[in-house]
């Protein structure tokens, strides 16, 4: 455990959740039976992205009649990987939330995303526009295309990343100071905000050898990707509150791209910016925080 964010690793309660295909693990804060807040991490990061976050919301009044959850997805963290002979399709993140949320007889709750969690949220929102109370998006916004003509280069990308990532092995490195520095290397953040992630993402087989608990198939390609039409369709049937904040040094220029295409679909969407970079969330938590209070305050009226 590091030294920082205490509180919130203190009080954190470990939780999971049984899908049809394995387990989804997570940590909770608040109130156990209060409405849920589900903060989605971004790729290849884990729960511990909303450590930051989780000690700003244990201080809030919400955390006496809310709950803070946040997952770890299917291949991440302390999460299951999918079965042998599966891949991660970006639709199967959404679907593993819906599922969720249907067994825990979840009858609606805010989300919180970052980056692919936000992405999968937006999914998330328009496919099921009945479960979310509002929605928090942080530097994501509409999703990642392809044009109709480059589908054919799209499958054979797909198909020989898979090939290629069978004959790959995770690295092994022979103490935690390594693996956070490998994580600081692939990341645009402090050597602080690379130990929470590591503390999380890390397990220990031997005494000198520690290996990423994520899965490597989580690094093969997307086989399709939707059209702009597509995703149109989708951002238009979003209901709820929605807030996107962007970090100032983040993915500005795919994120206005973004905005460009689609921000006209989401009218009731709010855009903030934050100082930081690409996780704002975790550089910049009270600052996002009071974002994410005024957009519940917003939903409940």
């Amino acid at each position: 455990m590091t030294d920082h964010f205490q509180q919130a690793q203190l009080s954190a309660e470990p939780v999971s959740f049984q899908l049809n295909w394995g387990s989804l693990a997570g940590l909770r804060w608040g109130n156990p039976n209060g409405t849920v807040i589900l903060a989605l991490h971004g790729w290849l990061d884990n729960a511990h992205s909303f450590l930051p976050l989780a000690e700003q919301f244990l201080t809030s009044s919400e955390s006496q009649h809310c709950q803070l959850i946040a997952l770890d997805w299917a291949g991440h963290g302390h999460s299951d990987h999918r079965p042998a002979g599966n891949y991660y399709p970006f639709l199967d993140y959404v679907y593993d939330v819906v599922q969720l949320a249907e067994r825990q007889q979840w009858q609606s709750f805010h989300v919180i995303g970052h980056s692919m969690g936000g992405y999968a949220a937006n999914l998330l929102a328009g496919v099921r526009p009945d479960l979310l109370l509002s929605l928090t998006i942080i530097e994501a916004f509409g999703l990642l295309t392809s044009p109709a003509e480059k589908i054919l280069e799209d499958l054979r990308q797909s198909f020989k990343s898979r090939s290629l990532q069978q004959q790959k092995r995770r690295p092994h490195y022979p103490d935690l100071a390594t693996a956070v520095q490998a994580r600081l290397q692939a990341g645009d953040f402090s050597e602080l905000l690379a130990a929470l992630l590591v503390h999380r993402g890390i397990e220990q087989l031997a005494e000198n050898d520690f290996r990423f608990r994520a899965d490597g198939q989580l690094r093969t390609k997307s086989p399709l990707r939707m059209s702009t039409e597509q995703v149109r369709a989708i951002l238009q049937a979003i209901a709820c509150p929605m807030k996107l904040i962007l970090g100032s040094s983040g993915h500005r220029k795919q994120l206005e791209q973004g905005l460009a295409q689609w921000q006209t679909c989401v009218p009731q969407l709010q855009i903030a910016e934050v100082t930081g970079g690409h996780h704002v969330h975790m550089e910049q938590p009270e600052a996002i925080w009071r974002h994410v209070r005024d957009l519940l305050a917003t939903a409940k009226r």
